[in-house]
């Protein structure tokens, strides 16, 4: 167990105790001059509400993201079964190449979809697939079966721009601003209103800044998918496509020895 594979839990764990050590000070040195109220209950319900609310936004898109490598995976493979389709009934066109462009692909999303830069290597090589259409054409290849592969690059390209927009824009910043001002200010309320018994008012209060922590962060980490490998335990697998990249790597193999 490393720090950084649990890294949220402990995180939260200090600053949920560094606040009760806060709050035992305070106490013991009498600064505590706010009287509890039935507003303290308001103020904790509606930080909690901001948060869930942004938790929810967030957990949207990484839902989405998940399902992105298996659609990207499936497309893949039915294009690679087309081409091989393709090349049975029309021997003029040879499905080496487009096999070979397509493991090209699926190796580009394997970086791009973990890679910040702005240089796209999946990009290039989805645009480079026209080229085969065209080849298709010229060997007699019916309309319908292009336009079908059209279709599912277009569906690559899509994915790829949504990863893109998803990895590097945060969904309303002001909102993550809100959240942790409010956090910060139902932290001082906590320590500095004088609760009775003492020691189980502070062990909620611990408890009540660790989930808060946790979640903030939480946030922080799956608004962002897709990290460089090993660097959360949170991040969105991408085994389907590396599964998909040695299949695609094996039918280029046979398409070449045909």
């Amino acid at each position: 167990m490393t720090f950084r594979t649990y890294r949220i839990f402990f995180i939260s764990l200090i600053a949920a105790a560094l606040v009760v050590a806060l709050k035992y000070l305070l106490h013991h040195f009498e600064l505590e001059p706010i009287t509890l109220g039935s507003l303290h209950g308001s103020v904790i319900s509606g930080v909690v509400f901001v948060i869930g609310f942004l938790l929810s936004a967030t957990i949207a898109d990484y839902k989405e993201s998940e399902r992105i490598p298996a659609e990207i995976s499936s497309t893949l493979e039915s294009m690679s079964e087309d081409a091989l389709s393709i090349e049975e009934n029309y021997p003029k066109f040879k499905a080496a190449a487009y096999q070979e462009q397509l493991h090209a692909i699926a190796r580009g999303y394997l970086v791009d979809l973990r890679s910040s830069s702005r240089k796209s290597v999946t990009r290039m090589e989805l645009h480079n697939l026209n080229k085969l259409h065209s080849q298709m054409e010229k060997a007699g290849v019916p309309a319908n079966f292009i336009v079908k592969l059209k279709q599912q690059q277009a569906i690559l390209l899509r994915h790829l721009f949504r990863v893109n927009y998803i990895q590097r824009i945060t969904f309303v910043p002001s909102a993550n601003i809100l959240a942790w001002s409010i956090v910060v200010l139902a932290a001082t309320l906590l320590l500095l209103t004088d609760m009775d018994p003492f020691v189980s008012s502070t062990v909620i209060t611990g408890a009540i800044m660790f989930i808060l922590v946790y979640v903030l962060q939480l946030i922080r980490v799956i608004r962002t998918p897709f990290h460089a490998e090993g660097k959360t335990r949170d991040d969105v697998s991408l085994f389907l496509l590396e599964r998909t990249v040695d299949h695609l790597g094996d039918r280029k193999k046979a398409a070449k020895k045909r």
